[in-house]
């Protein structure tokens, strides 16, 4: 491994877990302007007071609202690539650049991938390029893959999920992010599957706060290396709390009750 993308994983990952707690803000070009996250400099404040260890954004968000916060110990991570629903949801287009992440400071760029749809060639395609890059400018690659494409039946089917997170690893891939098959024991057959760290997509970990911690809780168990978590974080009437819970479920290997707790303690009903 280079030095440089050592030192930005070194930075990346919670230095007491090895694991990642990252926030995603990187909605409203693929799902619009969203409940929570309107009024962005508010909803930053809130997820920085968290203390993730890192946050996904986009380029202009990262140069208009991050930089306030470039003292913190939160790591950017860039996303490079979009879709939009419901115009191109089977197609990540690339928006930005290996070179543009590096210039505004990420420890990480991002990029998704859909597989099982008509453009799956092109996004492996897109994929191995970015992995090139990334390794060439000593950036570490997170990939967002799922299989969401036209010609797949269950997103959440374990075999689909082990193929995405394969791929992504096959390609040089550091991080992967997939959806929570729905069971531990599932969900298994994906992490042992993988050699790179699969982290979780937080859409359908819970509709609740202890379900979702509960989720949480029991991917960690099973070897998940982090999370990767948007919606249900900024959307909660108290996001520092909802973090501060996840930062002591995952980094400090917490019990739901104990993150539960915590939760509490940082203002959370």
């Amino acid at each position: 491994m280079f030095l440089g993308k050592e030192i930005r994983l070194k930075r990346l990952l919670n230095k007491k877990s090895g694991r990642l707690l990252a926030i995603t803000m990187d909605h409203p070009i693929t799902r619009g302007v969203l409940p929570g996250i309107g009024d962005i400099r508010s909803v930053m404040k809130e997820v920085v007071a968290g203390e993730p260890d890192a946050i996904t954004m986009h380029k202009g968000i990262i140069e208009k609202v991050f930089p306030p916060y470039a003292s913190s110990d939160i790591s950017i991570i860039m996303k490079a690539t979009s879709y939009s629903i419901p115009y191109h949801e089977a197609y990540d287009t690339p928006v930005a650049d290996v070179e543009e992440a590096i210039r505004l400071g990420a420890d990480a760029i991002s990029v998704g991938c859909i597989m099982g749809g008509p453009e799956q060639a092109k996004q492996l395609t897109f994929l191995g390029q970015m992995s090139k890059a990334a390794t060439s400018a000593g950036l570490p690659l997170v990939a967002h893959i799922y299989p969401k494409g036209p010609m797949i039946e269950d997103s959440f089917d374990a075999k689909n999920l082990a193929y995405c997170v394969r791929a992504g690893a096959e390609l040089g891939v550091d991080i992967i992010k997939t959806l929570w098959s729905g069971s531990p024991e599932t969900f298994k057959e994906v992490v042992d599957s993988c050699p790179a760290m699969v982290a979780l997509a937080g859409g359908d970990m819970g509709s609740d706060l202890i379900s979702f911690l509960t989720n949480t809780r029991k991917a960690l168990d099973i070897g998940v290396g982090g999370v990767t978590y948007g919606r249900f974080v900024w959307q909660h009437e108290n996001p520092t709390a909802v973090i501060k819970a996840l930062n002591a479920l995952i980094n400090d290997d917490y019990s739901v009750d104990q993150a539960i707790a915590v939760y509490k303690q940082a203002g959370g009903r």
